[in-house]
């Protein structure tokens, strides 16, 4: 039986092509981004747009439960030691 796909690991990279391919269409669809824009920053814009909208679906993405993993152990409870300090005494 297959796991699963995990939709936080799918959801970053899916989003950051999507916008890329879209920013990058609207570049060279639409006039004012195509004059407005320098050489560089029309080749930089889909990288950045694509990274901010991996990043920010990857943060929202729901986490997929795997049914395969055991639930984490208890933590166990530790006696409490107390310590206690040494005398003081006199130094010259």
């Amino acid at each position: 039986m297959a796991a699963p796909i995990e939709q936080k690991a799918v959801a970053g990279p899916t989003a950051g092509l999507v916008i890329g391919y879209i920013s990058t269409v609207l570049i060279a669809a639409v006039p004012w981004l195509n004059q407005h824009l320098t050489a560089d920053q029309q080749q930089q814009l889909p990288v950045i747009l694509g990274f901010l909208f991996a990043a920010v679906a990857s943060y929202f993405a729901p986490h997929t439960h795997r049914p395969d993993l055991l639930p984490p152990a208890p933590v166990p409870q530790h006696a409490r030691i107390e310590t206690t300090h040494p005398p003081t005494t006199a130094t010259r």
